[in-house]
């Protein structure tokens, strides 16, 4: 039986390497899914050593004030803290020489500084220097500067670098030593100047800090530390916060990107487990007689099982060999994107040996679990019915169904023993959902492919009549592969219409926050509080075709424990200038309460969350034991977006005078109609004189929609493995349909059908069967797409049809349906009258 099994696919090469294709196809997806996971896990340890290196707890600054000198003493006298490495962090420009060229460009981006105890901080973490020294002094003007920000600006150790201080002024330090790489900070984009704390609060006039990195002594654990913490510092509020739980907050960031590409990865291999299930049912049904006669020789049921799963086992370790070596090509091109667009730093790393195994092991069983119906179906063949060459359609249709239940489940359990542990129950309930989804649109495919299959002749009907007429009875001559085929090409095309569904919500969402929040057509951001009585927004307020000048702060608030982004607006902007749609209460109003005092504006994902709604009060925290009353004046569909969602809005009056907001961060201009062309120049000037980054609101939107582009693009590539898969079914089924009629053809072209009418009648089969595939497909990806957007939150949802997503998959479906039937197209039309009516 193994030599028979394996001439049986030598027999078929061509089918045989499309099988193989198929699950290596399948198996690449699973394996860069693993590594890209593997190297998000690693990228984000790497991050938190970054970040918190060997401390045991961080305490973090709450608010827009830093910790105090109070706080940090008491921080110290803690019992249990052997470590206390203390750090102010702040972003600044570098002055560049007199004698630089200016290249109109607005300067560099900015620095940013960061103060360190040199005492303390080697404790905590190792800042591997590349040339130079150490920082010598606690008070010195020294510096150490990354390798990528000397790079940028020719600065060598021994040097200068000059930088502005706290009131603007430059401000000279001598350059000591030179970081490896990026240097300790994440998202400083490797532009960071590290200066001594002293020296730091003392140029900058600020005597507070940022964070504070501690150690446990001897006898202590962190969770008594940070006890002692919670009863010394009850000043001011704070964060505290471990390893763990940045790493969590960190992989919490790329939940869904994991969980998306889980997803993926099992919609692959349950469209290459049709492939195979296919070919090897071919192989039976093609056999039957054989096999038959090899019952009736005296060949037991097991012996004809063995034949079916030997084929299965080759395909699959072939499959899974290929595979392998696709999955690390692939694997590279996804590190290679993901560093272009994640937040946090990727490294590429291979999964461990243990996950390759798991691959390998996934690939051969969910082969094996494609086989097991073929090989019950040729066990269980009685020579009596080998001699009618045909299996009952009914018991194949039911074989089938079995089958589909068994894989699904088979391929389901694959993808919880890959599944990434920390992506959350709220991600795997999601994508459990999706793929129920995706299953209940295979198993209505039988009974919507004669009605579809009727509507998607109609376009080929006007100039083929006949071939559509062929075509359609061959479609139906085997109603249980095509509706698998046709399954196959829905699932496929389904994952890229909800993908690009997602994408489309995605964009259109942050769109509407630019278009009905910001109150401005340009944004200057400020790396420093700008009060609001400060020249530089009156010398912008004041340029000719300015209408408005509307300071925005964003900072953080504290509700029963739990952190809120808020934001500071002055409500007579957002009332002239038409920003906010309120959905509970009356928006004038409301504006005129933020300004007033006492009121805040919530977003509805906010307020629906927290069970507020118009005249409920929203009790925040402020430190020392005290809490702000604020009256929920009103409830907006969206609001400004904070650092983790939406924002609550309050008044400059009381963010200022309650949570001790300095100033602005950001400055939105408006412009008079029609004057953006001849006010830009003068705005940006005066922006870059006051040291203001100008960013036009349409710059952040481009920026915004290409960094979404670059996420859903890599989805849609994934995506687009399974629709291959599905085109390579597409070969078999359509191969097969001709091998089956070689008779049938040949009496046609008997009868006087020219070559081009055979190969022609293949194709419009092809034509019709991605059509039918395209639309159950649309259909099935809508539902799929909204499933994502609702249950992953996050972002309001903008209710739109993604039409350039269903337009691409139906040209994508239609397409790659047809290209499949070049092959057996032009087997159909090339066989010999004589010898095809003479076909046995």
């Amino acid at each position: 039986m193994r030599a028979l099994a394996i001439r049986s696919l030598l027999a078929r090469r061509g089918r045989t390497a499309l099988s193989i294709v198929g699950i290596a196809l399948g198996i690449a997806v699973l394996y860069a899914a693993l590594a890209t996971d593997a190297g998000i896990v690693a990228s984000t340890d790497r991050t938190v050593r970054d970040l918190v290196g060997r401390a045991d707890l961080r305490v973090e600054a709450f608010g827009p004030a830093g910790l105090s000198a109070e706080s940090l003493a008491a921080v110290e006298n803690a019992p249990g803290a052997a470590v206390v490495a203390p750090a102010l962090e702040r972003r600044t420009y570098l002055i560049p020489a007199a004698d630089a060229p200016d290249d109109g460009a607005g300067g560099p981006p900015p620095v940013t500084a960061l103060g360190i105890d040199p005492a303390f901080e080697p404790c905590v973490r190792d800042l591997v220097l590349r040339s130079g020294s150490e920082l010598s002094s606690p008070d010195s003007f020294q510096a150490l500067v990354t390798e990528t920000l000397a790079s940028a600006t020719g600065t060598a150790v021994g040097g200068e670098i000059t930088f502005q201080g706290g009131d603007g002024a430059p401000v000279d330090v001598t350059v000591v030593g030179i970081l490896a790489g990026d240097g300790p900070l994440v998202g400083a984009n490797g532009r960071t100047v590290v200066l001594p704390l002293r020296t730091m609060q003392r140029l900058f006039g600020d005597p507070t800090v940022s964070r504070i990195d501690l150690i446990a002594g001897e006898g202590a654990t962190p969770a008594e530390l940070g006890s002692a913490i919670a009863v010394a510092l009850t000043s001011q509020p704070y964060v505290l916060s471990s390893p763990a739980d940045v790493a969590a907050s960190l992989r919490g960031s790329t939940a869904d990107f994991r969980s998306t590409t889980a997803l993926i990865a099992a919609v692959a291999l349950f469209v290459g487990a049709f492939l195979i299930f296919n070919t090897l049912s071919m192989t039976v049904t093609e056999r039957v007689r054989e096999l038959g006669l090899l019952r009736a020789a005296g060949a037991t049921s097991g012996q004809l099982v063995r034949f079916v799963v030997i084929q299965a086992v080759v395909l699959g370790v072939l499959g899974a060999i290929v595979g392998l070596g696709l999955g690390i090509l692939l694997a590279e091109a996804m590190a290679a994107e993901l560093r272009t667009i994640g937040a946090i730093p990727f490294e590429r790393v291979d999964p461990s040996p243990v996950a390759v195994v798991a691959v390998l092991a996934i690939g051969l069983a969910v082969t094996v679990a494609a086989a097991v119906e073929p090989a019950r179906r040729a066990g269980s063949i009685p020579p009596v019915e080998a001699l009618r060459d045909r299996i009952d359609p009914a018991a194949a249709r039911r074989a089938r169904l079995r089958w589909l239940i068994g894989v699904f489940v088979a391929v389901g359990l694959a993808g919880l023993v890959v599944w990434p542990r920390d992506a959350g129950a709220a991600g795997l309930a999601r994508s459990g959902l999706v793929y129920l989804v995706l299953f209940a649109a295979v198993l209505a495919a039988p009974y919507v492919l004669g009605a579809l299959g009727r509507v998607a002749g109609l376009p080929f009907r006007a100039a083929f009549r006949v071939e559509e007429r062929l075509a359609r009875a061959s479609i139906v001559r085997d109603r249980a592969r095509t509706t698998l085929t046709v399954g196959a090409l829905a699932v496929g095309l389904a994952m890229v219409v909800a993908v690009g569904g997602v994408a489309h919500q995605s964009r259109l969402a942050a769109a509407a926050w630019l278009d009905e929040v910001i109150p401005g057509d340009e944004l200057l951001t400020s790396i420093r509080p700008l009060a609001l009585d400060e020249n530089v927004i009156a010398d912008v307020a004041a340029v000719d075709g300015v209408a408005r000048v509307s300071p925005l702060a964003l900072f953080e608030v504290a509700r029963n424990g739990v952190r809120l982004d808020a934001a500071a607006v002055r409500g007579a902007d957002l009332l002239a200038d038409g920003r906010l749609r309120i959905l509970v209460g009356d928006r004038e109003a409301a504006l005129k309460d933020l300004d007033a005092g006492g009121a805040a504006i919530l977003p509805r994902s906010i307020a629906d969350r927290i069970g507020l709604t118009v005249g409920s009060t929203l009790t925040l925290a402020v430190g020392e034991g005290k809490v702000a009353d604020l009256r929920v004046a009103g409830i907006a569909e969206r609001t400004l977006p904070g650092g983790v969602g939406e924002a609550v809005l309050i008044g400059w009056r009381d963010a200022t005078r309650i949570f001790g907001v300095a100033g602005a961060d950001v400055l939105a201009v408006r412009y008079a109609p029609g004057r953006i062309a001849d006010a830009r120049p003068t705005v940006d000037e005066a922006a870059r004189l006051a040291a203001l980054e100008p960013n036009p609101v349409s710059v952040v939107a481009g920026a915004v929609d290409t960094a979404l582009g670059q996420v859903f693009g890599l989805f849609d590539a994934l995506a687009l493995v399974a629709v291959i898969v599905a085109a390579l079914g597409i070969v078999n089924t359509l191969t097969v349909s001709v091998l089956e009629r070689v008779r049938e053809l040949g009496v046609l072209r008997a009868a006087g059908m020219t070559r081009d009418q055979v190969r022609r009648s293949v194709v419009v089969e092809a034509g019709i069967l991605g059509i039918v595939g395209s639309a159950l497909g649309i259909v099935t990806g809508l539902v799929a797409g909204a499933i994502l957007v609702v249950l992953a939150g996050g972002t309001p949802l903008v209710v739109e049809i993604p039409w350039v997503s269903m337009v691409v998959a139906a040209l994508l479906g239609v397409g790659i349906s047809m290209a499949a039937a070049w092959y057996p197209a032009r087997l159909a039309s090339r066989l010999a009258i004589v010898a095809a009516v003479q076909h046995e």
